[in-house]
């Protein structure tokens, strides 16, 4: 799995209000854009250098190996790694205090 495909930032929409998702891959294309040099340089003329500017990019490549390494560990010990909804979480946390699980 791709960490940087399912992390998203929720941002509010400056027009209409609305809240929208970005992902972090999106960020990191768009600070990719701007460093092979993208001539728009007015963020509301071109979204990456909108975007480019949320999270540092050190953060984002730092989760994204951090992921890898985390999957590798993972595989190695016969398992996987996932990324649990909330009702998930919940569920397992309910699970592990009535001590029938773990």
């Amino acid at each position: 799995m791709d960490i940087l495909d399912v992390v998203v930032i929720q941002l509010p929409c400056s027009a209409c209000g609305s809240r929208y998702k970005l992902a972090l891959k999106q960020v990191l294309l768009s600070q990719n854009m701007l460093h092979e040099g993208c001539p728009v340089g007015i963020p509301t003329e071109c979204p990456p250098s909108a975007y480019a500017d949320l999270v540092k990019r050190e953060l984002i490549e730092q989760l994204q190996r951090t992921w890898l390494e985390l999957e590798e560990n993972a595989r190695a010990a016969g398992g996987s790694l996932l990324l649990l909804r909330e009702r998930d979480e919940a569920r397992i946390v309910s699970l592990n205090k009535s001590g029938s699980c773990f």
